[in-house]
């Protein structure tokens, strides 16, 4: 039989040996002389040998000891120390060592994935929060802050000026299909799908709620709808009324010629007021379906909304191009029209005579609108709101409009007006989802309202 001793082994046997040595030899010249110096020096070096043997017997708990703190705290900077090390310990070392590469390696690696994961939540364009049983709330990613406008929330409750809609579904949270609410947000309704997934971790239910805005996506297919449907209608009115309107422009002219010869021969007074009636009669006929052919001309005009060209155009000079095309109208009524933009250099991309279309219209109802007050006042603001967004917002001083028709203005021939179409502001709506963005309009706390371009960041 063969045994294998290790140098550390031999390293402990041989201290032990010069200590038990030391150890006699102190026993020996305290009982066989009086050399107390010698004893001093015997009993130091016992000391020192007996602190040299536990400190060897116990570098390697200690190592572990700092190895596992390491661990827990993930610490893995520290490396296990050689000194004393030998042989199997050495390799020990080694082991300890290349374990505490692996762990910071792996931190490493999972840090990545997590900023790596972070950065795919934050480009995600839903929202998303994060919602516990407790009613503790938290934005998950940049979507969620741009959407409402806030960098951070604690509580469910955070959220209830946008209302109670809401706050009604993220305090009664149900798993499974998708919901449709509305928020109201810097007095614009919006249009959300509401989805919920339940998580539970370490025993803990929360759940994750995905708020996509859909409102741009409705706002398109109902615009879509309705072209399809003004198409349809005005295509078939065309079909029925240019032959109408050519035959009764014919037949008018033809009248006038009768009339003519009529009253140069003499025929009874009964047979002249007859023709004279018949005569005002297809001439009305032909007034009417060359107002009615107007009348569908223009309509068509809502399917026919051209692509933006895109150009950089300064708020500012939008302002200026309006103040002067409606300065002297406004001069004339004792309408004051001013202008602000904050910051001054604010600029959209945007197809220059779109907008110009759209908010002459706007302000041309504005004039309508205020002519009547004495003394109106119209006033052009651009902005930056909470998101980000572009504003162009055009206010006035007017009566305001009824709650229940501030849904239905944008509504292709839905007019308050007794003279209106009821195309402008449909228009005007078609070009701001042309250019991604949208309108709504708001009643004024001290009266008017106000109509917003928003232009998305």
């Amino acid at each position: 039989m063969s045994f294998n001793i290790s140098r550390p082994a031999l390293n402990i046997a041989f201290r032990l040996l010069c200590l038990c040595l030391t150890i006699l030899g102190l026993i020996w010249v305290l009982y066989s002389s009086e050399k107390y110096a010698i004893a001093l020096i015997l009993m130091s070096a016992v000391a020192m040998q007996f602190w040299s043997l536990l400190n060897k017997l116990t570098i390697s708990e200690r190592e572990m000891i700092y190895f596992l703190d390491a661990v827990r705290f993930s610490d893995f900077s520290q490396k296990l120390g050689r000194k004393g090390f030998g042989g199997n310990k050495a390799e020990l070392a080694d082991a300890y060592d290349t374990v505490m590469q692996k762990f910071k390696h792996d931190r490493t690696k999972n840090e990545k994935h997590a900023r790596y994961f972070h950065a795919q939540i934050d480009h995600i364009p839903v929202a998303l929060l994060s919602i516990k049983e407790n009613q503790e709330a938290a934005f998950l990613n940049n979507a969620a802050k741009r959407l409402f406008g806030l960098s951070h929330i604690h509580k469910v409750s955070d959220l209830k000026s946008f209302g109670p809609s809401l706050i009604y579904e993220l305090q009664h949270l149900r798993t499974g299909k998708k919901r449709l609410i509305r928020i109201i947000h810097d007095n614009e309704e919006i249009k959300l799908s509401l989805a919920t997934t339940k998580i539970v971790m370490d025993g803990v239910s929360s759940y994750l709620i995905s708020l996509h805005n859909i409102q741009s996506e409705l706002d398109t297919t109902q615009i879509e709808a309705w072209q399809d449907l003004v198409h349809v209608l005005t295509h078939e009115l065309m079909n029925s009324l240019t032959p109408v309107a050519s035959l009764s422009n014919s037949m008018n002219l033809l009248m006038q010629d009768i009339s003519q010869k009529v009253a140069e021969e003499k025929h009874s007074t009964e047979f002249a007021d007859m023709l004279n009636d018949l005569r005002d009669g297809i001439g009305a006929i032909s007034r009417r379906s060359g107002r009615l052919d107007s009348f569908v001309v223009n309509y068509r005009k809502m399917t026919k909304v051209p692509p933006p060209e895109y150009q950089r155009m300064p708020i500012a000079a939008i302002f200026d191009n309006m103040t002067q095309l409606f300065a002297e109208q406004c001069k004339e009524k004792n309408i004051a029209l001013m202008a602000d933009v904050l910051p001054k250099s604010l600029a959209i991309n945007a197809d220059p005579e779109l907008i110009d279309q759209a908010v002459i219209n706007l302000i041309k109802n504005a004039v309508e609108v205020v002519s009547d007050q004495g003394e109106g006042k119209i006033t052009l603001k651009g902005y930056l709101d909470r998101g980000g967004n572009i504003i162009i917002e055009i206010r006035d001083n007017g009566s305001g409009i009824d709650d229940d028709m501030l849904q239905k203005i944008f509504v292709p021939f839905y007019t308050t007006k007794q003279e209106g179409s009821g195309i402008g502001l449909s228009l005007a709506r078609q070009i701001m989802l042309a250019h991604h963005g949208s309108i709504n309009c708001h009643n004024n706390d001290d009266g008017g309202i106000s109509f917003r371009l928003i232009f998305k960041n």
